[in-house]
């Protein structure tokens, strides 16, 4: 049985052979404060470029470094699967390859899971009181507020941020979660099935800023649709009464109109 870590990152790939060391060296940099042991687990979603041969070197210089993945792209919630089944930390975070939340707030989501008596889930929000997006395009950055803002009334709890990959989990409870998804759903999946056992679930103000190599995977069309759909499914109540709100707001405007 392999050896338990005190923590481990988890950090999906696909297509990112411009960060790879960077990203690698900026996580380590950051681990040196870390007092326990720990891993990092690449997770290649199936990469076409250099980006698994540069993942392997890395891994080559440092143990603690571990490459996992598949030939065929399939997104980020498999890869999530895969390195929620090979982790082997009393603690899992998840991060973005690219690092657009700076890896200190690896430190931090351990901080909030490990006090006595922290939550079972931790999420990063740049949108919650206290958290910021600096350099973000607009263009990116309206789409997903309003999304999060839609799903805040998916869930008994309010939630600033529901999509976003960094997150922190205790090991017993991500156990507890039968997971799926393969796509970016997956963090709608997870939220669900943590309020439905009962988890207790945490957000911190998190930093997110541009990223500084290769290019975003994030499609804003299909995204804001599947959150959509997901609150559809969730809550048709709210849904209907803000398609009859419409309705009604349509009517008026028209019979002012006449």
């Amino acid at each position: 049985m392999p050896q338990a870590v005190d923590l481990t990152v988890i950090a999906p790939m696909y297509n990112e052979e411009d960060s790879v060391a960077d990203t690698v060296r900026r996580i380590h940099d950051t681990l040196v404060y870390f007092p326990g042991t720990w891993e990092l687990l690449i997770v290649d979603d199936g990469s076409t470029d250099s980006s698994r041969a540069r993942a392997e070197a890395e891994s080559a210089k440092d143990p603690r470094v571990v490459v996992l993945g598949y030939k065929r792209h399939a997104g980020r919630g498999r890869a999530l699967r895969t390195g929620f089944a090979a982790a082997r930390g009393r603690y899992i975070v998840t991060v973005d390859f690219d690092l657009s939340y700076e890896p200190s707030h690896i430190l931090r989501v351990h901080d909030a899971l490990s006090r006595e008596g922290g939550p079972d889930l931790v999420l990063v929000s740049a949108y919650m009181p206290g958290g910021t997006c600096e350099g973000v395009p607009p263009a990116r950055l309206l789409p997903s507020k309003l999304g999060n803002w839609l799903l805040r009334y998916a869930w008994p709890q309010l939630l600033y941020t529901s999509t976003c990959i960094v997150r922190g989990y205790r090991r017993e409870a991500l156990q507890q979660l039968a997971l799926t998804k393969d796509d970016k759903e997956i963090h709608l999946e997870i939220l669900s099935q943590a309020f439905e056992h009962g988890l207790a679930i945490e957000e911190i103000p998190g930093h997110l800023r541009p990223r500084t190599r290769g290019k975003s995977k994030m499609r804003l069309g299909p995204t804001l649709s599947s959150h959509l759909v997901f609150l559809a499914r969730r809550r048709p109540d709210l849904c209907a009464a803000a398609v009859g709100a419409v309705i009604i707001i349509l009517g008026l405007l028209i019979w002012l109109a006449r």
